[in-house]
């Protein structure tokens, strides 16, 4: 049924609910538009398993496989099935084989190796053998349970020596039995002392003394094991406690691991139980990849643990980023890099809505990063940036990279690596003629790059342009000028600075009557929240007094709707239009929502721009933090955790700041701020550090204000007749 397939033939006489095929039908479709709804997955396996439906049930399982790492649990059923289906050994096996992969499980690799031995007839013993190396390696080492692992070989190795008629052959099998014993004796295992009994029992059996050495490593083992008894305790009593806890003793373990000797092998299985019981938590996760980099920079060992660690949480950015990196430091082959990569770019269309355009951007440049190093034909290259260029373009057309982190970096490239200037500089021409003709960052790189690459004249010829561009702060417009006034000190005529010079002056008188009205602004607005406030006390007033003469209202009135921080995120720069049903519309696909708050003026009752999101469970905040830089009513919102302050101050003048720096153009809450801003910057071709003003005009300068009792004021100005009395009275 996924995937549009028909049902079989053998399914075709199996009378469904109408109610459960609604349901199916409805969950297929789903899955369909976003695979990655793990719950969706779930409630439809559940359904087919349950009208045994076992040929769509296959194809459902393939397809939830290709999107998540299957749990234990998930692969048994599936085994399960399948021998019930009547499917061969051989089928069966490979299951067996794909179930290993996903997620460590003693139990599992415990049934692998009985099904193995069940069907010795038909699988041999050296392959037998081989899979049960593979369950040494992986959870032989598991301290509570890997005793189960050694049982089984031992038993297999046993059932081997039984059927052997050879006397050379038996002696042969025999030593391998007694191989296994003693590599079971040197590993730190709970209850290792029924192997013991076990052991002892085969040696008198076969009539030989007990080795000595067997002995000598079984008490060192049982040496490491008590040094390790508290922390596998704080693991087991933690399974009952909050997740928290129990991540916390994962962690801690492992750096006592770390710390009590050089065996990468244990840490890695520690990791391996960590992510089993924490299969969505990002911060495992990444610490296991980050530790495989460092200890076990092995390829077909990091590309699984990395392969896994996206597929289990693909929408946290940073895995991704790390992933692609790592994969360079493993030294592995192109091809596994590029598989990763298609991996990236069947994941990337169902979890850009999910992450911020920051942290998608973050994944591209890695994957930059990675193509550069790996020394590709220059047309390569560059297709890979115009490609990770495109799909930014794409799912963030709204989106303003101040950092101008991909595209410097692509122009960069394309002039030093490449060696094509022209190229670097249609990237930067692209920029400031379209999107980012007001962004004063695009300006500025652009000008540097023609500093390092271009001419004088180039540079000259931009600063002209970005004189005559509207900014998106004024400041900046301003501080390009400055930037001119020095390049043509440093690098042109006279005249041309004071073609400059002249150019700068007269922008310096428009600032001037803008910071002058921003300040009128400011005092009225200061004058009208004042009234409000005024008019609000008043009612405040009116309503305390009310309360007196009604106690029971009066302790209503002082209780406060509690809310669950936790499950909570703060949404900012909101449209005003925006409603409670398109906020929960919008974060719907991170998980319930319980409630959307939308916070509204005390004067005027009207939207804010900003909203609180309450959730039912814990882990929709972290995919909801991810919409973080995407668009919403064509505004690009702002999501984070919700983390309001313990208290708040009290203070008369907290909306007035608020609401002058909301409305102010430049980021600042008054002229006065604006005006220092102006003198921080470069002065008129003055050298750094001088106090000259040079010309500046009096009102950028700063001139002190009449109303300071501290400043004295200038003295007035005299005539020529003032100055002509002077001379006459001294005489």
């Amino acid at each position: 049924m996924e995937g549009g397939e028909e049902t079989s033939s053998d399914e075709e006489g199996l009378e469904v609910s109408e109610e459960d095929m609604r349901s199916m039908a409805l969950l297929q479709s789903e899955l369909q538009k976003n695979p990655l709804q793990y719950d969706k997955h779930l409630e439809y396996l559940g359904l087919l398993r349950k009208w045994q439906l076992f040929e769509t049930l296959e194809s459902a399982r393939e397809s939830m496989s290709e999107w998540f790492p299957l749990s234990p649990p998930l692969w048994k059923n599936w085994i399960e099935d399948s021998v019930q289906s009547g499917k061969d050994n051989h089928f069966v096996r490979n299951l067996y084989d794909r179930a290993v992969e996903d997620y460590l499980s003693v139990s599992l690799w415990e049934e692998y190796l009985h099904f193995l031995h069940e069907h010795q007839d038909e699988f041999g013993i050296l392959e037998m053998r081989s899979c049960y190396e593979r369950a040494i390696t992986n959870a032989g080492i598991h301290l509570s349970e890997g005793i189960k692992i050694w049982k089984a070989c031992i038993r297999i190795e046993e059932t081997h020596l039984a059927t052997l008629i050879d006397e050379e052959q038996i002696e042969e099998a025999k030593e391998g039995v007694r191989r296994i014993y003693k590599r079971a004796f040197m590993v730190p295992l709970n209850n290792v002392e029924d192997l013991e009994v076990c052991y002892k029992s085969w040696e008198k059996n076969d009539s030989k003394d007990v080795l000595k050495e067997c002995a000598d490593a079984l008490d060192k083992a049982k040496k490491l094991r008590s040094k390790r008894k508290e922390w596998e305790h704080t693991l087991d009593s933690g399974e009952g406690e909050a997740d928290e806890l129990l991540l916390s003793n994962y962690f801690s373990y492992i750096q006592a691991e770390e710390k009590m000797g050089n065996d990468p092998s244990r840490v890695q299985l520690l990791y391996e139980r960590a992510v089993t019981s924490f299969p969505i938590t990002a911060e495992i996760w990444n610490s296991y990849m980050r530790y495989i980099q460092r200890h076990l920079n092995v390829p077909s060992v990091v590309t699984k643990v990395c392969g896994r660690a996206v597929r289990n949480c693909p929408w946290v950015s940073v895995l991704w980023a790390t992933a692609v990196r790592i994969l360079d430091t493993a030294s592995c082959e192109p091809g596994f890099r590029q598989e990763f990569w298609s991996t990236f770019l069947k994941f990337h269309l169902h979890i850009a809505p999910l992450l911020g355009a920051a942290d998608f951007l973050e994944i591209l440049l890695a994957r930059c990063d990675s193509c550069r190093q790996q020394n590709l034909e220059p047309h390569e290259l560059h297709e890979t940036f115009q490609k990770m260029s495109a799909m930014m373009d794409e799912y963030y057309p709204n989106f303003v990279d101040r950092g101008l982190l991909l595209h410097s970096y692509w122009a960069e490239c394309e002039a030093s690596r490449l060696q094509d200037v022209e190229a670097g500089r249609a990237i930067w021409e692209s920029l400031v003629s379209n999107k980012y003709s007001s962004i004063y960052e695009a300006w500025a790189g652009f000008i540097d790059f023609e500093k390092r690459f271009g001419s004088v004249d180039r540079c000259r010829a931009l600063y002209n342009r970005s004189y005559h561009r509207r900014m998106d702060d004024a400041m900046h417009r301003y501080t390009l000028s400055h930037s001119w006034l020095r390049f043509e000190r440093e690098n042109g005529t006279s005249d041309l600075y004071f073609k400059a010079l002249k150019k700068v002056e007269d922008y310096s008188t428009t600032i001037e009557n803008y910071l002058a009205k921003q300040k009128s602004l400011a005092e009225d607005d200061d004058a009208e929240v004042g009234n409000k406030r005024r008019t609000l006390q008043g009612k405040k007033d009116t309503s305390e007094k009310r309360l007196k003469k009604e106690p029971g209202q009066r302790e209503n009135a002082g209780m406060a709707i509690q809310h669950d921080d936790s499950r909570t995120v703060f949404v900012t720069n909101l449209a005003f239009s925006a409603t409670e049903s398109d906020i929960r519309e919008k974060f719907s696909a991170c998980g319930e929502v319980s409630g959307v708050r939308i916070i509204k003026s005390s004067y005027t009752g009207k939207p804010k721009g900003y909203a609180y999101v309450d959730f039912a469970m814990e882990e929709s905040v972290m995919r909801a933090t991810g919409l973080a830089g995407t668009q919403l009513l064509g505004r690009t919102i702002n999501v984070q955790k919700s983390n309001p302050p313990t208290h708040r101050k009290k203070t008369s003048h907290s909306s007035t700041v608020s609401r002058r720096s909301d409305r102010s153009i430049i980021g600042t809450s008054s002229a006065q701020a604006d005006s220092s801003k102006l003198e921080s910057q470069p002065k008129h071709g003055a050298d750094p550090g001088s106090t000259s003003l040079g010309f500046v005009p009096r009102a950028v300068r700063g001139t002190p204000s009449s109303s300071s009792p501290s400043e004295v004021p200038a003295p007035p100005l005299r005539t020529n007749e003032d100055f002509r009395a002077m001379l006459l009275d001294k005489k």
